[in-house]
């Protein structure tokens, strides 16, 4: 099959005007959910609607909700007069309103798309039985790709519901958090006034619930790519959605559901996060289903809301004494503060499997391609060593809810965030972007399914930097070359070994398969043919850092070099006598600078296991704990890091003075000798150290002065300069 190229979210909010009302709609909202809707309702899953794309080449599911035990009629068809006089009837009943008519007093240009030897039109029928809970769902065979206009109808008795202008092409469901839902990127808006490209698709909604929904609670709508509606999509899931798009020449639909501020474990199914033997999560788990029992309970609602308002009430009698007070004394008058309403845990902002519940189980019937993951950011403050045991079950998660243990998983990793060149010292202790990278590299490290995408150049000192397109960019990469199979670059070059010799750790890299291909028959390759380099071309190469078997940090200097015949990157420190651990990019901002070819980014990587301090925050204790241990590490690190600035001063200085008087055996002489005098005049003259020397080392004192006089005299019997005696 050839074709040709190319001719903001609603919020849930629990609102109740009394305690009565809250509790109804907790019951209400109960027992829709077990139903998946209203008693005898027929109608389809509310993922399918009009403009959707359904997954090519994976069998095609039609599912809904019909009276139980009743026939339902599945029909889809890409025959036009079909899908119009199913439309047609669905108006006439009143199930779907009919087309608006397009405007005709304003000029306008719509992309559309020209298709050469294009796919035959196909439709297919089935007929199925509604469950003893009313659902139902139809199986249909694999379709290919195609921009020819599908229509899906069910039929129920005379009853007809439709879903038209469906396309068939490939699906990404796209989840995390801010920086995955975030709509601003830069050059928006030049790219936004050109986004018309009908074939790409999207959705979005965002929802949490305590137990798996068997439907999408609100009402969502896939909407075309067009200048309007692209300015209200997400920036990473729409140019995400449209490399794909313009690369493969296919329909594609993006569906997110991505939420800002949320955590690994509510993008985990219940059962992976019961899986895992671990204090953290345990608690977390016992904490929240404790909470979420009192909510099932009427009787118990009553009781915390009859609280609030009780508390509310107190304090409307205080403001009152307040206000009476501030008019008697010609004062402002105090603003009215109520308590914080108490919400329902059961839909929170993050918990446990929540959003996974409430966005990912009601569509698990779909076909999708695979799943493009951005998050991680939360899990920064203090609550990575939770991290650590929920994000390994993230995939896992995807990939038993759609029954497809082979499912495509791009885990895009934490842009550059914070302050820029953070001392290693402090960097290793508590640096939650490092650590959060490093738990995503490791768990995704041996999946041939999955990748983590680095993307830390394009950060700044905003926790939601605009540099998105380059972030598409390299997920789209991964998914044409790894998904699709297409011969593009798609990383930059990743570590393999590492080989110690003298005082220098060797780093053996591979390369992108394409780049591997491309120079193998060179027997010699140069360094940038096969090895990472530096971004600004013949620069030093930075972001590595080093530590021996104290595993004590240093900054550390890095070069190309041969080792037995190959390239690699040579590791090494003044200070580091016997080196045996090498960490690339290891900061919330790492300063690291090596590229690939494509100019991607060489990944943050560790060649060390050693253990990360702990960061939580599940409970008040382990929070005060965590803090309290972390503080002392960072004090520690803070002086290790001026220890060693004055201990590399003490190797820099003189090589710098070697080389400024470089074969002037007198200038180098005088030069050390001034040093001297410069440091013994510390001793003597700052005003608090000749008094604590005097006191705790008073037979220094006397050397102290003696030394000083030796090396004037030194330095007297030089003489001139021989740049200041007379001829």
């Amino acid at each position: 099959m050839k074709r040709c190229g190319f001719i903001g979210r609603p919020s849930v909010h629990g609102v109740g005007c009394t305690i009565v009302a809250l509790v109804m709609s907790m019951v209400l909202t109960s027992t829709a959910t077990a139903q998946g809707g209203p008693d005898g309702e027929f109608r389809l899953a509310r993922i399918l609607g009009d403009r959707m794309v359904l997954q090519q080449h994976k069998p095609i599911r039609i599912w809904g909700w019909a009276p139980a035990g009743s026939t339902v009629k599945v029909t889809l068809t890409q025959d036009e007069a079909s899908g119009a006089a199913l439309v047609a009837r669905a108006v006439e009943q009143g199930s779907r309103r009919a087309a608006a008519e397009p405007s005709s007093d304003e000029y306008g240009v719509t992309m559309r798309y020209v298709e050469r030897n294009a796919p035959p039109a196909v439709s297919r029928n089935q007929s199925v039985t509604a469950g003893d809970d009313g659902r139902w769902m139809a199986e249909l065979q694999p379709i290919a790709a195609s921009f020819r206009p599908t229509w899906i109808a069910a039929e129920n008795g005379d009853a007809v519901r439709v879903a038209a202008e469906v396309l068939i092409g490939e699906i990404w469901v796209c989840a995390g958090q801010s920086n995955m839902g975030w709509g601003g990127f830069n050059r928006k808006d030049r790219e936004v006034a050109s986004a018309d490209f009908p074939g790409l698709r999207y959705v979005a909604w965002e929802d949490s619930w305590y137990k798996p929904l068997p439907d999408v609670r609100k009402r969502v709508e896939w909407r075309e790519c067009s200048p309007k509606n692209a300015a209200r999509f997400s920036a990473v899931p729409y140019l995400y959605g449209l490399f794909l798009h313009r690369y493969l020449k296919v329909p594609v639909g993006v569906i997110n559901v991505a939420r800002g501020g949320t955590l690994g474990q509510t993008w985990c199914m219940r059962d992976e996060l019961d899986s895992v033997d671990h204090e953290i999560v345990r608690t977390v788990l016992t904490d929240y289903d404790a909470e979420t029992a009192r909510w099932d309970d009427p009787q118990q609602v009553s009781g915390i809301m009859a609280a609030w308002e009780r508390a509310c009430d107190a304090v409307k009698v205080e403001h009152t004494e307040k206000v009476a007070k501030a008019k008697a004394d010609g004062k402002k008058e105090p603003r009215l503060r109520l308590p914080k309403k108490p919400g329902d845990p059961r839909s929170g902002w993050s918990p446990p499997a929540g959003l996974f519940n409430a966005t990912v189980m009601p569509i698990r019937d779909l076909g999708v391609r695979g799943v493009l993951y951005y998050q991680g950011e939360n899990n920064n403050f203090m609550r990575w060593t939770r991290y650590e045991h929920t994000f390994p079950h993230v995939p896992r998660s995807f990939r038993k809810a759609f029954r497809d243990e082979a499912l495509p998983f791009g885990c895009i990793s934490q842009p550059g965030w914070g302050n820029f060149g953070v001392d290693p010292e402090l960097a290793t202790v508590a640096e939650g972007y490092a650590i959060v990278r490093d738990i995503q590299r490791r768990a995704l490290a041996d999946d041939p399914n999955a990748a983590m995408i680095a993307t830390y150049p394009t950060g700044n000192s905003y926790i939601h930097p605009a540099e998105k397109m380059p972030v598409a960019e390299y997920a789209s990469r991964w998914a044409l070359a790894r998904v699709y199979g297409k011969m593009i670059v798609h990383r930059g070059n990743a570590y393999q070994r590492m080989v110690g010799k003298g005082s220098k750790l060797h780093l053996f890299f591979d390369s992108d398969p394409v780049v591997y291909d491309r120079w193998k028959h060179i027997e010699k390759n140069a360094a940038w043919q096969v090895i990472p380099c530096a971004r600004q071309g013949n620069a030093p190469l930075e972001g590595f850092i080093i530590a021996g078997e104290d595993r004590r940090w240093y900054p550390a200097k890095a070069k190309q070099a041969r080792l037995d015949g190959k390239w690699t990157i040579a590791v090494w420190s003044d200070l580091v006598a016997d080196p045996v651990a090498v960490r690339y990019g290891w900061a919330n901002w790492p300063t690291g600078n090596l590229v690939g070819r494509e100019r991607l980014p060489l990944p943050t990587f560790r060649t060390d296991d050693w253990p990360i301090p702990e960061g939580m925050n599940y409970s008040e204790a382990a929070k005060k704990a965590s803090e309290a241990r972390l503080k002392v590490l960072k004090a520690q690190a803070a002086k290790q890091a001026l220890d060693r600035k004055v201990r590399q001063m003490q190797v820099d200085l003189p090589k710098l003075e070697s080389e400024l008087h470089k074969g002037d055996v007198s200038a180098q002489v005088r030069s050390k000798l001034a040093r001297l005098a410069s440091t013994l005049e510390e001793l003597q003259g700052s005003d608090w150290l000749p008094r604590g020397i005097k006191r705790e080392y008073p037979e220094l004192t006397d050397s102290i002065e003696a030394l000083r006089k030796k090396v004037a005299a030194l330095r007297d019997g030089l003489g001139p300069r021989p740049s200041d005696r007379e001829d």
